[in-house]
């Protein structure tokens, strides 16, 4: 099995079990619903349904941010997809339970009986609707559909997206495949920043990218750290619109097509930054997370949260305005604190955060490193504080 696979099979296990979880909450309301209005002596039709569909509303809610953890508002076609589904789903409920009382009468292991196999059959109806059509068809659909014109006329932007690799060998053919999947938008291109690895990475890029038109890559031949990959990237891309995200997949690189709906909707792009906001954390990465939020919000007298998210976008022309940024992981400070020193707009949105595909971080693998990056940080926050003052 491929790492493609491997993930995806990961990823459908875990949305599985979720909605198991969901699934048992949703029968206990459904049940007690239906059992409660047979007590009141409604008919067994009319009151299957009301439960169904007093379990159905809590799954629908639970199922979109637990099960399959759609951080983006809502869309009426994911609404209208979900009623298609439910209703469908409802009447197959309906009718087998039906079919079963009909079969073995209205005792008591017969209700019990008819309720199990209507709910069994719903269930599975339910899961493969939500996660093909519902969720996961729509959250594509939002990412990779062009965006509607600009009502000033003007033309829409482009995006080219950086990814830094540094010995990601295994994580690239999951990422090339992710890319090929949703990058889909013939204004958006990809840079892939080969960041002095030494593993196999040369080759596989070189072997995945083959004949690709918006997948390109470049190398860097020694490391010099994650800024400076980013850097390198930056200064081969084309588009109006520049950014980056991770390679690891934690993050979707499909969620830059999101971001880059932002710029097509904003009346001045020129003035807008754009970064994604994390959620589904481990709780010591969110503590960690909060800490430095609040240092660095107290330190620059800006409000600076989150300040590793990605993505990360920005127009070229505030790209084209930096001076001496730098090399390491203090480049995602950078850019957020210059875009508010420079009064863009900035405007988040929610990304799930998942685990890596393949591999561990190259800095978050402990409480060491944690506070090895916190010293680098701060250092740089520091010494970005002088320079301002000194400016004054």
């Amino acid at each position: 099995m491929n790492a493609l696979s491997t993930a995806a099979s990961g990823r459908l296990r875990g949305e599985l079990a979720r909605f198991v979880l969901v699934g048992i909450t949703s029968v206990v309301i459904d049940f007690a619903v239906y059992r409660g209005l047979l007590a009141l002596a409604i008919a067994v039709h009319p009151a299957k349904t009301a439960g169904y569909i007093a379990g159905a509303v809590f799954g629908y809610f639970a199922n979109r941010s637990f099960t399959f953890r759609v951080g983006a508002q809502w869309r009426q076609r994911e609404l209208l997809s979900f009623i298609a589904v439910y209703l469908i789903a409802l009447g197959a409920n309906v009718v087998v339970n039906s079919l079963v009382l009909a079969v073995l009468g209205r005792g008591e292991i017969a209700l019990v009986s008819a309720f199990v196999a209507a709910t069994g059959v719903s269930a599975a109806m339910n899961f493969v609707g939500l996660k093909l059509f519902v969720f996961g068809a729509n959250a594509a659909v939002q990412a990779t559909t062009a965006a509607p014109a600009r009502a000033d006329g003007a033309a829409r932007l482009s995006l080219s997206l950086v990814i830094p690799c540094y010995n990601e060998a295994a994580n690239l053919p999951l990422l090339v495949a992710r890319l090929r999947e949703t990058f889909l938008d013939d204004r958006a291109e990809v840079v892939l920043v080969d960041n002095g690895s030494t593993d196999d990475s040369p080759a596989v890029l070189a072997r995945l990218l083959a004949g690709q038109e918006r997948i390109r890559s470049v190398r860097v031949e020694v490391n010099q750290g994650y800024g400076y990959g980013i850097l390198t990237g930056l200064r081969a891309a084309r588009g109006d619109v520049l950014g980056w995200t991770h390679a690891d997949m934690q993050t979707d690189p499909q969620d830059a097509l999101r971001g880059l709906v932002l710029y097509d909707q904003a009346a001045d792009p020129a003035r807008v930054f754009v970064k994604g906001r994390r959620y589904g954390r481990p709780a010591a990465d969110v503590a960690f997370t909060v800490g430095m939020s609040v240092f660095e919000t107290v330190l620059m007298s800006r409000r600076m949260w989150d300040i590793n998210a990605q993505p990360t976008l920005f127009p070229r022309a505030f790209f084209e305005r930096w001076r001496e940024p730098p090399h390491d992981f203090a480049l995602d400070l950078y850019a957020y604190y210059q875009a508010l020193r420079d009064g863009l707009r900035v405007q988040r949105f929610a990304v799930r955060f998942g685990e890596r595909a393949h591999g561990s971080s190259h800095w978050n693998v402990n409480w060491q490193a944690k506070l090895r990056f916190i010293k680098r940080t701060v250092d740089f926050s520091l010494r970005l504080r002088q320079g301002l003052q000194e400016r004054a």
